[in-house]
Parts: C-alpha cells; sequence; structure tokens
C-alpha cells in the first residue's frame, strides 16, 4: 500500500551489527532520518562511521550476517516484510544506487548501451526498439556527447567521468522515486567531479527524485545537499538544513570537521594552522555504554558525558544534535586559529631534488615486422621536458588531472620508471633511471606513498610487518625498541597501537593510507614522494596527517613532492606548485602566485572547478569537457588548445607558447600565448571564456 502522505524514506532507530568469527561489529548503533521527493540529504562523516552501511541497509541489500534492527518504511512500507521478487522490483525500479567506482556496476564485456537496454527490458518490459531509444535519451539527459554512438562503446573504451555519467543514466533508467549515491565523485578529477555534480543538482530539480548523498567531502556536500544528517560512531549526531548546519553547527563533532578543512588566508592575507580533530572514531566492536561515544575525543566533554547517553534533540527549527552541551559549541572549541610560522629560507644552495628536461615516452619500438620496418604506432608521450627543483625543508605540489603525467613524475623521480632522458639529482648527486642502479643510501633517502595503499600491504601479515620492516631496513631500529617505535608512529598518524595486529582487509581505505604514512615516515627519509597520499582520508584524518607532514618537515629538514587533485590541500602544503597537462608544463611557481590571478587558463579552470565548504557560495561555471588526450606525436600548437576556455585562435593551433614570467617572480612561469597582463585583466573582472567548456 503506498502512503502519498508518508515521506520517501524513513528510517527510525536503524542499528546493524555484523557478527563474525573475530566477535560482533556494530557499524550502526542509532541513526533515524527522513528523505522527501526533491529533497537531496547529505550524509557526512569519517570512515568507519557506518554511513555505506545506511546506504546498502535502504536497499535492504545486507548479508546474513548482518543483524538488523529498528524499522525502514519506503513510501510508508516496511522493506522487511517484502519478498525476493518485491524486493527485485525495488532495487533498481523505484530505488537506485551510483556505487564510487563506477567500474563496479559496469560489466566490462559488455557494450554499455545494451547493459542499459536490459534494465528497461527487465523492469519496464519494453521491446528492443524501445528500448534502444529510451537508452539514446538517458545518455542525452546525463550530458553525454553523440549518445546516438556512445552505447556502442566498451566500459574501458569511457573515461572515469563517462562511466559515472552511464551508471546515473542507468540509476534513472526507471525514473527512480530515491537516488541513493555512496562517494559517487571521490575518485574523480576535480573538472570531472565539477561536471558531476553540476550534473546532480540538475536531476534533483528536474527528476523530482528524493537522493541519498554519502560523501566525506564537506565541499561537495555543501554544492548538493539540502539537508545533512553527520553520523559517527554509527549515530547520527547531527541534522540540519546545510546553511544553518555550515553556519551554526550544535555538535562539537561537526565543527571539528568544519575546523579541519584546509582555507585559503584569510581577508588580512594571514595563513593559519589547520586544526585537527584528535583520536580516532569509537571501535565498532566495543559495546554501547552509558556515556557519549563522542566524548574521548570532545573538548567540551564533562562528568554527564561520562555517564549519560545523550539523546537526537531539537536544538533550532529542523535543527537536531546528540549533544549535552550543544548551546556551547562555537568555532573555538577546537582551539584558536593560531597563525602559521614562517618557514625559513632554505640553509643550503643545493636543492634536495633537482630535475631538469624530464621525459618519459611509453609503448615505443615496436615496429611493422617485429624487428624491423616502419613503427606501428608511436609511443606515448608521458613526461615531455620537465623541469623541478625541492628544497630541503621544502614542498613542491603537483596538480593536474588523470593522463597529466602526474604518476609518471613520482615513478620516475623514485625511479620504479626509468626516465627516457632529462638530469636528475638527489642532494646534488646523479640518479641512475632504475632505483636497482642506486645506492643504498640512494634508496633510503626517497620514499613514496602511493595512491592505492592495499597494494603496499601484504595481504597476509598484521600491518606491524610493514612498519617494523622500514623500521628496521631503513632506520636501523634495535629489535627490542621496534614496537615502542612502532606504537609511536601509529599515534602520529591517528591510529591506535592495537590496529598493529591487525590485517590490511580490517581496515578501511583510509586507514590503510594513515599505515602506509607511518611506515614511510618510519624510514626518516629525505624526500617522499607522496602520490595522491591524502586523498582516501577523511577531512579529520586529513588534517592530522598534513600537520604530521609539518611537523616533521620542521624537525627533519626534510623535502616533499605531494601530487593531489585537492587545491584546498596543495594550497595548504606547498611552499611551489607544477601544474602539468598532457605531460606539459602549464606554470609552475610559488604556491600563492600560481593559485592567484593571473594564471595560466588550466589553472583557472582546475581552481573554478574546486568545491567551497560554503553553501552560500556561487559556483563558477568554467567547465573542461572530454579528458586530457593520450599523446603519441608532439604538439604544432599549445598543449591545451584543444579544451582551452580562452583560446585566441589560430596562433593556439599552430605555435607553441612562449614562457612568460608571471607575478610570482623570477620562479614563477606561465606558458600560455595571451600576455600575463591580459590574463590578469580577464580573470579579476571576472570576463567569461569564450568558449567555456570547449
Amino acid at each position: 500500500m503506498n502512503n502519498s502522505d508518508a515521506p520517501l524514506i524513513q528510517m527510525e532507530n536503524l542499528a546493524v551489527t555484523f557478527n563474525t568469527p573475530r566477535g560482533a561489529f556494530r557499524a550502526v548503533r542509532d541513526a533515524s532520518l527522513e528523505i522527501a521527493r526533491g529533497e537531496t540529504l547529505g550524509l557526512v562523516g569519517e570512515s568507519g562511521c557506518g554511513k555505506s552501511t545506511v546506504a546498502f541497509a535502504l536497499m535492504n541489500y545486507l548479508p546474513d550476517t548482518a543483524q538488523v534492527d529498528g524499522s525502514i518504511r519506503f513510501e510508508g512500507m516496511d522493506i522487511s516484510e517484502f519478498s525476493d521478487s518485491e524486493l527485485r522490483e525495488l532495487r533498481g525500479n523505484r530505488i537506485a544506487m551510483v556505487y564510487q567506482d563506477p567500474l563496479t556496476s559496469l560489466n566490462p564485456s559488455m557494450r554499455v548501451g545494451p547493459q542499459i537496454e536490459e534494465v528497461l527490458k527487465l523492469h519496464l518490459d519494453l521491446d528492443a526498439e524501445a528500448a534502444q531509444q529510451r537508452t539514446v535519451e538517458l545518455f542525452e539527459s546525463v550530458g553525454l556527447a553523440d549518445p546516438q554512438r556512445i552505447g556502442r562503446r566498451y566500459p574501458h573504451q569511457l573515461s572515469g567521468g563517462m562511466q559515472q555519467r552511464v551508471v546515473i543514466a542507468m540509476a534513472l533508467a526507471c525514473d527512480p522515486h530515491l537516488l541513493i549515491m555512496d562517494e559517487p565523485t571521490t575518485g574523480l578529477d576535480v573538472t570531472t567531479e565539477a561536471t558531476i555534480l553540476d550534473l546532480i543538482v540538475e536531476l534533483k530539480d528536474r527528476v523530482n527524485a528524493g537522493i541519498l548523498f554519502v560523501s566525506h567531502n564537506l565541499g561537495v556536500i555543501a554544492r548538493v545537499a539540502d539537508r545533512v544528517a553527520v553520523m559517527y560512531a554509527g549515530e547520527i549526531v547531527e541534522e540540519a538544513p546545510v546553511r544553518d548546519l555550515f553556519n551554526n553547527p550544535s555538535h562539537p563533532y561537526t565543527a571539528g570537521l568544519l575546523s579541519c578543512v584546509p582555507q585559503p588566508p584569510g581577508d588580512d592575507g594571514i595563513e593559519r594552522q589547520l586544526r585537527s580533530i584528535p583520536g580516532s572514531v569509537f571501535d565498532a566492536q566495543m559495546e554501547q555504554t552509558d556515556s557519549c561515544l563522542f566524548g574521548p575525543r570532545c573538548p567540551l566533554a564533562s562528568e554527564e558525558c561520562s555517564n549519560s547517553t545523550p539523546l537526537l534533540t531539537g536544538v533550532a527549527n529542523g535543527h537536531l544534535a546528540r549533544c549535552f552541551h550543544h548551546d556551547e559549541v562555537d568555532d573555538g572549541i577546537w582551539g584558536d586559529l593560531l597563525e602559521r610560522v614562517a618557514k625559513p629560507p632554505p640553509e643550503e644552495t643545493t636543492p634536495a631534488l633537482f630535475a631538469e628536461d624530464l621525459r618519459k615516452f611509453y609503448g615505443g619500438g615496436r615496429r611493422k615486422y617485429i624487428l624491423f620496418g616502419p613503427p606501428v604506432r608511436p609511443p606515448v608521450r608521458a613526461l615531455v621536458d620537465v623541469d623541478m627543483r625541492v628544497d630541503g625543508g621544502r614542498t613542491l605540489g603537483i596538480v593536474g588531472e588523470s593522463g597529466s603525467g602526474k604518476s609518471t613524475a613520482a615513478r620516475a623521480i623514485v625511479g620504479l620508471e626509468a626516465r627516457d632522458s632529462g638530469d636528475l639529482q638527489l642532494r646534488g648527486q646523479a640518479l641512475e633511471g632504475d632505483v636497482e642502479d642506486r645506492t643504498s643510501d640512494q634508496r633510503s633517502a626517497m620514499r613514496m606513498v602511493f595512491q592505492n595503499p592495499t597494494a603496499s600491504l601484504n595481504p597476509k601479515l598484521p600491518i606491524r610487518h610493514a612498519i617494523n620492516r622500514a623500521l628496521r631496513k631503513f632506520a636501523g631500529v634495535r629489535r627490542g625498541e621496534i614496537r615502542e617505535r612502532a606504537a609511536e608512529l601509529m599515534n602520529a598518524v591517528g591510529l591506535d597501537p592495537m590496529y598493529l595486529d591487525r590485517l590490511p582487509s580490517e581496515l578501511s581505505g583510509g586507514q590503510q593510507q594513515r599505515v602506509a604514512l607511518a611506515s614511510a615516515f618510519a624510514a626518516n627519509p629525505d624526500i617522499v614522494v607522496a602520490d595522491e597520499a591524502v586523498s582516501a582520508l577523511d577531512v579529520s584524518v586529513q588534517a592530522q596527517v598534513l600537520n604530521l607532514l609539518e611537523q616533521r618537515q620542521r624537525e627533519t629538514g626534510n623535502a616533499y613532492v605531494f601530487i593531489t587533485h585537492d587545491l584546498g590541500v596543495v594550497r595548504y602544503v606547498s611552499d611551489d606548485i607544477l601544474v602539468l597537462y598532457a605531460g606539459h608544463v602549464a606554470e609552475y611557481g610559488p604556491s600563492e602566485a600560481v593559485l592567484s590571478s593571473p594564471s595560466h587558463p588550466y589553472t583557472e579552470a582546475l581552481l573554478s572547478a574546486a568545491p567551497v565548504p560554503d553553501p552560500d557560495a556561487e559556483p563558477t561555471h568554467i567547465r573542461l569537457e572530454g579528458s586530457v588526450p593520450t599523446l603519441r606525436s608532439a604538439f604544432r600548437g599549445c598543449f591545451f588548445a584543444g579544451r582551452c576556455p580562452r583560446k585566441l585562435g589560430d596562433i593556439c593551433d599552430s605555435e607553441q607558447p612562449p614562457e612568460q614570467r608571471g607575478p610570482g617572480g623570477d620562479g614563477h612561469m606561465i606558458n600560455c600565448h595571451i600576455s600575463v597582463e591580459e590574463l590578469e585583466k580577464l580573470q579579476r573582472n571576472g570576463v567569461a571564456p569564450s568558449r567555456a567548456g570547449a
């Protein structure tokens, strides 16, 4: 029976416990929420707080090991009473889900068009011709170019953003009443993320569906949500309209999350230190006690918080909070906004890392007749004549979209990919291209933290193995001191030392990344190359790690090469920034100069696309369609001409751009045909690009 007066989704006192051989894991302890038609509810919190479990519970998609208490009503009906056939009709038809990784939803052996047609035939009983026509309409509705032909492609032939658009089209195929989005933009570039967020905002108004948007990115939540629910340790601790929550948080945890987001310098030009939430999330294996679960980490905790359990109560119109001291919450409870201490100038004239004309091509040498004849395909030009310099105690940030050459640069620096040409030096000493040809001291002096922490950890050994090995092999720590040092490193990256005896599979992605960072710090290297090292971390843990990086840099004088797509993070950690596009340097110079006007049009597009944790911020509309090209031949003109929103004309296609000195001084370089003066005039006056989105 459908009750039209009932909320679309009504979840009351949901509790989900997973019973495993290692004990009971209380993923969700007490969660209640409602979603109405045409409304987007943002669900935020740290890893392990139960956000994804709530999303799967709404689909009744939990394994048999899960014990579920409480109730979930969809359009007034209790989904726990649905039969298997009724659940099949519900999923994909009236409730649809979009996952973080689009490839988990797409069959790699099928073209994407037939995959959507299959959904339409199953749920709507359309014939082949009607299903094909509807598929084209869906592709068009999510902004995919050439909707008539794109259905003939396989998933691997699409970019990440295009794959996610296909998955959203599949979710919309049956006009669902509820759309569940679990971190749908987390793995995407900032430019692609911006176009997907634009699409979600448009869809909310167009299809009048309820949306549950799960994310740890507060900037994304501010952009798309109408209301926000904050989870901690399996409980909803605060819920409010988006502007109320961002402007007047009423739970210390929410205020802490907002204080952890890196911010640009204030109106006074002073840059502030990043604040963080100490400790880690309440362990899911611990039983509920008569106390506030956030109490051990809370700056407002009192005796009442230790002896009583706070309830979710109203603190204002439509604003709920689970806190005894909600009226005391303000921006200052997590400490004063202290001015960041400026780094001293480098004492040594010899840089920690120096690279000149770094070049790396992939796939060369194939010939028509295997060993002779003309080349079959030119090599992919991943890096083309890239220069960089990192002084001791300084940080170089490298930014750009996927395919820009960031990770290739990182792997060439540490020797995992031998460069084809160019000069590379460590503290004035020449480095061989292959890591195996470098000395043991050179290998110890340079460590890398990878984007995927799972690949850095042995799945069959406790995580202490990775940290202990680094302490023993690179730091020379004696066996009797290893456990103590390992515990110190775990505390430093915000993990309880009890995690040392767990397997990697028993940790969340964010927790695994912290272990990888602890392993890198164990060696006390001269240079740490971090490839998206904080991309998988929650803002609270990210703040801890960024503060840790800065503290260790001040203590040891080591240098960082920091690769990320988060411009807020790169602004905070970097002294200098290198902007890469298609293996070429678009802009290079001091951090504030690069991220201020004037800047290269590509840098401008990246800044425009970055989500801002402010629901009142007016989004800019410079959008880059398509993806970074795979280059097999040298550009005749500017490397960015094919997508540039400020393209001048034929000169951009026929002549390589000149290297211009930017306003940041001798070390600031911009490669563009538009003069620096004209760029400044266009960007400061807010002149719209002549062909935005091209």
